[in-house]
């Protein structure tokens, strides 16, 4: 493979590739899709659990996220006055600054 291909395959991969094999990628730059074998679900994120098809691999996706129900519970446990007063703008602020490296990504 030529720089670009190699420019070209990399790029893919990190646009589309987060349930791709790690191992298979970084090893011969093959994409090949990791089979879940188990979500865990917690407040603050997801781990999800992949095995490889292809060189029996097992590599993990962290996705950040949590219910805005949850969020709210956590803003009333410290602020019960601010019951029936939660806005999408607080819920934002919060937000930002869970992961403030993510500040103003929001849509």
């Amino acid at each position: 493979m030529n720089k670009e291909q190699v420019r070209q395959i990399i790029k893919a991969h990190l646009e589309e590739g987060e349930t791709e094999c790690r191992w298979c990628f970084a090893v011969d730059m093959q994409r090949i899709e990791g089979k879940v074998i188990a979500t865990y679900n917690y407040p603050d994120s997801t781990l999800v659990h992949l095995s490889c098809p292809r060189c029996g691999g097992e590599f993990t996706l962290y996705i950040q996220a949590w219910a805005e129900p949850y969020l709210e519970d956590r803003i009333l446990t410290l602020h019960p006055e601010l019951e029936d007063k939660i806005t999408d703008d607080l819920i934002g602020e919060v937000n930002d600054h869970m992961w403030p490296e993510y500040e103003g990504c929001r849509v």
